[in-house]
């Protein structure tokens, strides 16, 4: 007891500090809920109890018992036993048969000669295996066949031996198909993602399947197993490799976990809020995406609590919890349930949240809408995500504070890092798009980058209880104000969309100056012009589509579009100010590089190229069965040239809307960076040619 004296001065401090760290927040210090609710969020969201899931459902990657596939999967009773015990409603596990699968029951690979040694157990590391369905007890000379061109292939006898190649097993080359074709009787390829990740993680194998012949095996191998027998080749040793698998087949399904918070009746709206637990039932990872489901069931845990202790209204929405199979789980419980389909509103997506992120060089992001889809829930996720980065970060400007943040948002057992987030565009692959292809606007929350994406290494001492503490104090805000329900929150949300679309016209903006700064000549800056106006003009659009995107807020939704349709107007109005420094701006430019303009500017005068695609309009010709086009993703339409990686999921969003090809490059470049209209017509004549769409003359009348 002799330094109780000691304590109590340090308790004195610490109660000090927090009273000036309360003192010391700002008006813009805000979000959609109350202060006093995200206080109550913020002390009962738990990062340890999303730790606590992680290590029930994913402790390590593992070879399921076969038994396993009688009954429901590990995971799926893991989480339906905890939303039980939280008390959530309605708890279910729903299942979609899938057939038959393929399932290891041993897995060896050994190195026989120079010496043995057991180079991997699909026990220990369980995606060392890349081929599911090859039974058998092989042994062959191991030759090393580089990078696994055709020139490399011919260079050897194959046949009867193990194949080493630098590429994956199932490489774009067909890696795997053409050593056996050779005579190969099994093969071992190096997995990993890029070659940079192959130098810090040597000893990492990524998640690699195929579909082997019968007695032909495949294997993943790590960069650094694999260096060490190239090593043992280079120097002139014989190498044997021998191969022991045993595989069973069993039936396979889709288990999607269901629960819900049930709103309080007043309206039949719902909303939803998720992960996938599943990859196929194979790959296992704890932070992809065992992640999301464990920080979205504490999300669902303390929203329950808040509600009983009063601290939170019940919601006037029903929430629906999904932990499915990745982008088919989802869409078999829509199809499945197409009644929920149409009440649901909105989906908050959680696909890889618990890492630490400056151990991954990481950020936490938040993956928007796309353009082709423009909603108010991307501004309800930015203004919880930017709230909680604000008050738990030390701010300068506060050290008065005792050189402390805000409110102190960590884990008992995490980090002390700070909050990295970032806002970014859309990005696809995960069920924020089957949710969007359903007419269900969704959000993707997601850390990256993950150094241990899809790999053996993805495990639950990457985590951060820090990191979910924080991931769940936005995610229960989001969840909050977009289940509530009242008039109030939706008028809320309609100033947010407001403020937050004036910023994002300002980017805009200042994307177009740019354009215009950066123009070397009297041609180029003509082009920058036009560029900067359609860069203004197409996010204005985009903001008025937003802010009427909330309509659906309202609980009456035809009046909640007359009280948006106010502000359509009044964006433009924005917008043409906008223009109208553009053009000053144009002007200014313009008189720098002794260039001399007109005394009205009027519209920019288009090209020929221009003209020509004013007048053509693109048609999107049903595949054959009645499906869609192919004129976007995979199957026709997608040979010849291609737009740049990131336009092509928007692109292929745009050809079934009856624009114009001009309409559609003006749209893409407002959206990204502008795109020559030259490059887009190749694209399109290439999948005119392959008979997947079509260019028509445009309508005197449209």
């Amino acid at each position: 007891m002799k330094h109780s004296s000691l304590l109590t001065g340090l308790a004195g401090l610490f109660v000090a500090a927090i009273a000036v760290g309360v003192v010391a927040q700002e008006r813009e210090d805000r979000t959609l809920l109350s202060h006093d609710q995200m206080t109550a969020i913020i002390n009962e969201v738990s990062g340890e109890r999303a730790m606590h899931h992680i290590l029930e459902l994913v402790p390590y990657q593992r070879v399921r018992n076969p038994v396993e596939y009688e009954g429901h999967f590990q995971e799926s009773e893991v989480m339906a036993n905890f939303a039980r015990e939280y008390g959530f409603d309605n708890v279910t596990i729903e299942s979609f048969n899938e057939g038959t699968a393929w399932q290891p029951t041993q897995g060896e690979l050994w190195m026989t000669t120079p010496k043995s040694v057991k180079l991997y157990d699909v026990h220990d590391v369980a995606l060392s295996l890349a081929s599911l369905n090859a039974n058998g007890d092989f042994s062959g000379e191991l030759v090393d066949i580089g990078a696994g061109r055709p020139a490399d292939f011919d260079a050897q006898d194959l046949t009867g031996k193990f194949v080493l190649s630098a590429q994956s097993v199932s490489g774009l080359s067909g890696l795997y198909s053409q050593a056996i074709q050779r005579g190969a009787v099994g093969i071992i390829g190096i997995s990993a993602i890029g070659a940079q990740r192959a130098l810090d993680y040597p000893d990492q194998i990524v998640s690699t399947n195929v579909n082997a012949q019968d007695g032909k095996p495949a294997w993943n191998a790590s960069p650094r197993v694999a260096r060490e027998l190239q090593a043992l080749l280079a120097r002139g040793d014989k190498i044997t490799i021998r191969s022991i698998n045993k595989t069973v087949q069993v039936p396979t399904r889709s288990e999607v976990v269901h629960a819900e918070i049930l709103g309080d009746g007043s309206t039949t709206q719902e909303v939803a809020i998720g992960g996938h637990l599943y990859e196929g039932v194979i790959k296992q990872g704890a932070n992809d995406d065992n992640s999301g489901c464990a920080l979205t069931l504490e999300i669902g845990r303390a929203y329950i609590k808040l509600i009983k202790e009063g601290k939170l209204p019940r919601p006037k929405r029903t929430i629906n919890f999904q932990w499915l199979a990745e982008i088919s789980g989802t869409n078999y419980w829509l199809n499945a349930h197409p009644e929920k389909a149409a009440r649901i509103i909105g989906d908050l997506n959680f696909d890889m949240e618990g890492l630490r992120v400056s151990q991954s060089r990481s950020y936490w992001v938040l993956q928007r809408t796309p353009d082709t889809f423009p909603s108010y829930i991307n501004d309800i996720a930015q203004s919880n995500m930017e709230y909680i980065a604000d008050i738990s970060r030390e701010r300068v400007r506060f050290r008065g504070n005792g050189y402390l943040p805000s409110q102190t948002v960590e884990s008992a057992r995490g980090s002390k890092d700070a909050f990295y987030i970032k806002i970014d565009k859309h990005y696809g692959s995960s069920d924020h798009v089957t949710y969007m292809q359903h007419g269900i606007p969704a959000v993707m929350f997601i850390t990256w980058p993950d150094m241990w994406y899809h790999s053996s290494e993805d495990t639950p001492d990457k985590q951060d209880t820090t990191q979910y503490k924080r991931a769940a104090a936005v995610g229960l805000g989001s969840l909050a104000a977009l289940s509530e329900g009242t008039d109030t929150m939706a008028a809320r949300i309609v100033n947010e969309n407001l403020g937050r679309g004036l910023a994002r016209m300002g980017e805009s903006h200042t994307k177009g100056l740019g354009y215009l700064a950066d123009a070397l000549d009297a041609a180029s800056l003509a082009t920058a012009y036009r560029e900067a106006r359609v860069a203004i003009k197409h996010q204005a659009e985009i903001e008025k589509a937003v802010v009427n995107s909330a309509s659906v807020l309202y609980t009456n939704v035809e009046a909640g579009k007359a009280k948006t349709a106010v502000f359509s107007p009044l964006i433009d109005r924005r917008s043409t100010s906008l223009l109208d420094e553009v053009a000053a701006a144009y002007r200014l430019q313009a008189s720098q590089r002794g260039v001399t303009l007109p005394a009205s500017l009027g519209e920019p005068v288009l090209s020929v190229a221009e003209q020509e695609a004013a007048g053509l309009v693109v048609e999107v010709v049903p595949a054959a069965g009645g499906r869609g086009g192919g004129g976007g993703r995979g199957g026709r339409g997608n040979a010849g040239p291609s737009l740049p990686t990131e336009f092509n999921a928007e692109f292929s969003g745009l050809l079934g809307r009856g624009m114009t090809v001009l309409e559609i490059r003006d749209f893409l470049s407002g959206e990204f960076t502008p795109l020559p209209i030259e490059t887009v017509m190749a694209v399109l004549r290439a999948r005119e040619a392959s008979g997947s769409i079509k260019l028509v003359p445009k309508s005197p009348k449209s």
